[in-house]
């Protein structure tokens, strides 16, 4: 009897084996989701993030990097707009990705 018919001793050995082997595959798919998250920072705070790491925000470029660290200290993110830093629209598109922590408020 050839072992790859349903119901013979083998198969279940066969889906066994396949599991396992899915499993193992699936892993580094795993480590990289968690290696993202844990490498995207939850808020960027404009007065003290590297250059780099405000470059990173969207639609920053490295030109806007340096003036957001150039205008430091702020007491609050829309400070960005109200001194003419950023326009409203580039505000927006990081204005959930930024603070001032209440210490320095």
């Amino acid at each position: 009897m050839p072992c790859g018919r349903l119901g013979s001793p083998g198969m279940p050995r066969r889906r066994l084996l396949a599991g396992v082997l899915a499993a193992a595959l699936s892993l580094p798919a795993c480590g990289l989701l968690h290696r993202a998250r844990s490498e995207s920072p939850r808020w960027i705070d404009l007065n003290t993030a590297a250059a780099s790491a405000v470059e990173r925000l969207p639609g920053i470029t490295p030109s806007m990097a340096r003036r957001i660290v150039a205008g430091r200290p702020y007491g609050d993110p829309h400070e960005l707009v109200e001194r003419n830093i950023l326009t409203e629209h580039e505000f927006e598109r990081i204005e959930d990705l930024v603070t001032v922590p209440a210490a320095r408020r």
